[in-house]
């Protein structure tokens, strides 16, 4: 999709970075505030005309709530009117989304994102830019994508937050693509703000990373350490391990769906994600993508959660390696499909990098075996050795988080040794108080004197 900020954006690539590109449109928005006389502040909505908002729309009835998308119009509210909105997008016809309004949607997050007057618009209120922009190398033209969307990286013009933007044409939008991440909030989970439809597209604003996802990162700067490899799959567990308990299956873990951040990585892309009714989920149809497939998902006879672990178990093969499994020993144009490998020779522990750690190897076969009775869970991954190394085994595994901590254990270790002189001090003085004591106390006619030893002292 074409947006006019696009126009001549490729010049700009060798001489401008996206702050560069940011800063100018901040400049320019603001020349256009002082040439217009007004500012957003008071085209703006106050908090309180925010809640009023809310609490009228949470008060209204299903009936009143269609009229209002059907009529047009941005505005703020609940998960449940956010997932209202999207099941009235895909359950429209084709004839029917032609007749909506040019924007409209729901929005979950006030603090980040500013509606002005029932208006939220693309190149004016939030402004979008091609993603890979953001990255340094621009040779491997990679833009990061969904099921059937592009991402952009996507700012509010008046809060300046940064957000992912991920558009899907109308023809390919699915609610499950929004009903998941709303639905579920856990910080390995990429956070959803709102959904606004928009040229027939609908745009999903959710939380950035900064980062990129772990496929940019691989494609970039190849293979990565164990060390990273082990911080990634920490992340990715936890997320797993949440959504598992609520019997949700995400069915596509792969490098392109982990994206990292500063001090966290968290799991996107939920269009192929189910929840579980019964011990044992049968498909309809294939889901995930195929060289990450674990074997009772090819055979399509029924699977549960245990088919995310082994997706994750091939990821940590393509972390490792640089390449995803049974890719450099099948390569595709000798094999149409990689699904009667992944039938006949799973699990790929050909693929596992030579330089693999031993407790690492462990770990990989407890993700990857075949039998997914047998394969081990994300509560019980998360307490395996392999990514929990002692810092003698793995010096440089350590996230932001702990780094921090090991600064904060070493100001508590530094403050108590300070204590612990103090103290010394104090009980040199009680020592000698002692001392004197014992030396003068049977003479009271040395008193005075035993007085003026012990000020001495102190």
């Amino acid at each position: 999709m074409d947006y006019k900020y696009d126009s001549g954006i490729e010049l700009l690539l060798a001489h401008m970075n996206i702050e560069d590109i940011i800063n100018a449109a901040e400049t320019l928005y603001q020349l256009e505030e002082e040439e217009g006389g007004s500012s957003f502040e008071e085209e703006g909505l106050s908090q309180e005309e925010m809640d009023e908002n809310e609490e009228a729309g949470d008060s209204a009835g299903p009936g009143t709530q269609q009229k209002d998308y059907v009529d047009g119009g941005v505005r703020y509210g609940t998960v449940t009117d956010l997932l209202s909105f999207v099941n009235l997008l895909s359950s429209m016809q084709a004839a029917a989304l032609q007749q909506l309004p040019e924007e409209m949607g729901v929005l979950l997050n006030k603090k980040y994102m500013c509606v002005k007057n029932g208006r939220y618009q693309i190149n004016m209120d939030v402004l979008l830019f091609p993603w890979k922009l953001t990255y340094k190398n621009h040779g491997c033209g990679l833009v990061p994508k969904g099921s059937f969307g592009k991402v952009h990286l996507a700012q509010d013009t008046t809060t300046r937050k940064r957000m992912a933007c991920k558009l899907i044409p109308m023809e390919n939008f699915k609610a499950a693509d929004v009903e998941f991440q709303a639905r579920f909030r856990h910080e390995n989970i990429a956070e959803l703000y709102g959904a606004l439809l928009f040229d027939q597209s609908v745009h999903l604003f959710m939380e950035a990373g900064e980062g990129g996802s772990v496929l940019e990162k691989l494609d970039s700067c190849g293979p990565m350490r164990e060390f990273e490899i082990i911080w990634v799959t920490k992340q990715v567990l936890r997320g797993l391990e949440y959504l598992h308990s609520h019997n949700v299956i995400h069915h596509d873990i792969k490098p392109s769906n982990i994206v990292l951040m500063s001090d966290k990585a968290v799991l996107v892309d939920f269009g192929l994600t189910v929840q579980m009714t019964e011990d044992v989920y049968t498909p309809r149809d294939l889901r995930g993508t195929e060289m990450y497939m674990s074997p009772e998902l090819v055979l399509c006879r029924g699977h549960d959660t245990k088919t995310d672990i082994y997706s994750l178990g091939t990821t940590i093969i393509h972390m490792q390696t640089g390449s995803p499994p049974w890719v450099r020993r099948y390569p595709r144009t000798a094999y149409p499909s990689y699904l009667y490998i992944i039938h006949k020779q799973a699990p790929p522990l050909e693929d596992i990098a030579e330089d693999c750690s031993l407790v690492m190897r462990s770990f990989l076969e407890r993700a990857l075996e075949r039998n997914p009775a047998l394969r081990s869970s994300a509560s019980e991954l998360l307490k395996d050795e392999a990514i929990n190394p002692s810092r003698d085994d793995q010096p440089r595994c350590w996230s932001l988080d702990s780094a921090l901590e090991e600064v904060t254990n070493t100001m508590l270790r530094q403050q108590s040794q300070h204590h612990d002189t103090i103290q010394g001090k104090e009980r040199g003085v009680e020592v000698s108080l002692l001392l004197a004591v014992d030396d003068e106390i049977l003479s009271l006619s040395n008193m005075p004197s035993l007085l003026c030893r012990i000020f001495s002292v102190l």
